[in-house]
């Protein structure tokens, strides 16, 4: 804070004390991104009224149950409470940014999400209560332009951890890094999924309605009070665990030997056994991200070990399959990766799970070349030690775990 005395001056001395005020308070302006303290004031006391509610959690069969017999009535009031639980959802993670210590916030990344996340927040609180099924496709419409832009917030997040790592406690900028993609995972999660039944839902209607996919939606601005569908939007009620295994490998496959300059084909095969007709709930691009990534690591480090037995012996993969075993109970799912590559060298394994240890650090550098990222499975992106991290906080976020 700077205090800044002017009186008993001199005219002349007067005006440089005008000066510098005017000075200050420009760089004040600057570090608050633009907002000027009196605006800053009120902003935060708008940000207070929605950081003194808490986000209300959503379970998968939720998210199911709501799809069945949805009627246009339902999907107008999913919208609302979407609508009324985002600017929720991003008040705290305002408030946590604003927690961080000062070098931190200053850094260019972080403050660019900062303010990703300051327009969006203005934009869902302020957008008017949806009534009818056209206010619901405006609505749908933001929040795809919304998921676009923030696209961008996990490069960024990368890059301005990574060059804060020196500055802030490592447990510190975990922690942070942790609770800004946990709820970047139930914002999406709440979007995707409303966006996902509202087209389900349009799509039914017009059929219903006998229109043409190039008709416009002047007849679909209510539906019938009788009309209903069924649907589960972006999650899956019977996702099966080795289609989603096979899926995965093929892309995996693919990533390890264009990154390793092996021939098509040659990569390590994928031998699913155990329980291979389990299905379970989930979101499946989810769970794919997750399986795609144990299974990208584990050819990355057979194919290192293995290198030089490419080519030998006669027909049949070069390298020693991978194997995963796949165990289904009532309760739980169990899906293990095992694979001959020699595990994770013990020197890493304290910091596996960290996004910002120093040499996770020096890795998420080569972010900088990213514009955006989703955390999808196969997504165009260097190695930057973020997979296993990211994959952790998805099982977790569903109640699972990797370990």
């Amino acid at each position: 804070m700077s205090l800044l005395f002017c009186r008993g001056k001199t005219e002349v001395q007067s005006m440089a004390c005008k000066r510098a005020a005017h000075n200050l308070a420009a760089h004040t302006t600057n570090l608050l991104g633009g907002r000027t303290l009196q605006q800053k004031f009120y902003e935060n006391r708008i940000l207070d009224r929605y950081t003194a509610q808490e986000a209300k959690k959503v379970s998968l069969r939720q998210l199911v149950l709501f799809g069945r017999q949805l009627t246009g009535d339902k999907l107008i009031a999913s919208a609302n409470y979407v609508r009324t639980e985002l600017p929720v959802r991003l008040a705290h993670r305002i408030s946590d940014f604003q927690y961080l210590p000062y070098i931190a916030g200053t850094n260019p990344h972080l403050r660019t999400v900062y303010e990703l996340y300051w327009r969006a927040f203005d934009e869902f609180r302020k957008f008017p209560v949806v009534k009818t099924l056209d206010d619901n496709r405006r609505f749908c419409d933001t929040m795809r332009r919304n998921l676009l832009e923030h696209s961008r917030v996990i490069p960024q997040l990368g890059v301005g951890v990574a060059e804060c790592a020196s500055l802030v406690a490592q447990d510190d900028m975990d922690a942070f890094m942790h609770q800004m993609l946990v709820s970047r995972i139930s914002r999406r999660t709440l979007s995707e999924q409303h966006i996902e039944l509202s087209e389900q839902f349009d799509g039914a209607l017009r059929a219903h309605l006998g229109l043409r996919a190039d008709e416009g939606v002047d007849q679909m601005r209510q539906a019938p009070s009788d009309f209903a569908t069924q649907h589960t939007g972006i999650v899956s009620a019977n996702c099966s665990v080795a289609q989603v295994v096979h899926d995965c490998a093929e892309r995996a496959g693919g990533a390890v030997e264009e990154a390793c300059g092996l021939p098509a084909g040659t990569a390590p095969h994928v031998v699913v056994m155990g329980h291979t007709d389990a299905t379970f709930m989930c979101i499946p691009g989810h769970f794919a991200y997750i399986v795609h990534e144990l299974l990208r690591n584990a050819m990355g480090h057979v194919v290192r070990r293995y290198t030089g037995r490419l080519g030998e012996g006669g027909a049949g993969p070069a390298f020693p399959p991978i194997s995963v075993t796949v165990c289904s109970s009532r309760s739980d799912v169990v899906v293990r990766v095992s694979d001959e590559g020699g595990g994770i060298a013990a020197s890493e394994l304290p910091h596996v799970w960290s996004f910002t240890h120093p040499l996770k650090a020096q890795r998420l550098h080569d972010l900088h070349a990213v514009r955006r990222m989703e955390a999808r499975m196969g997504e165009d992106a260097p190695p930057a030690g973020f997979g296993l991290p990211m994959s952790r906080v998805y099982a977790e976020y569903w109640g699972g775990s990797v370990t």
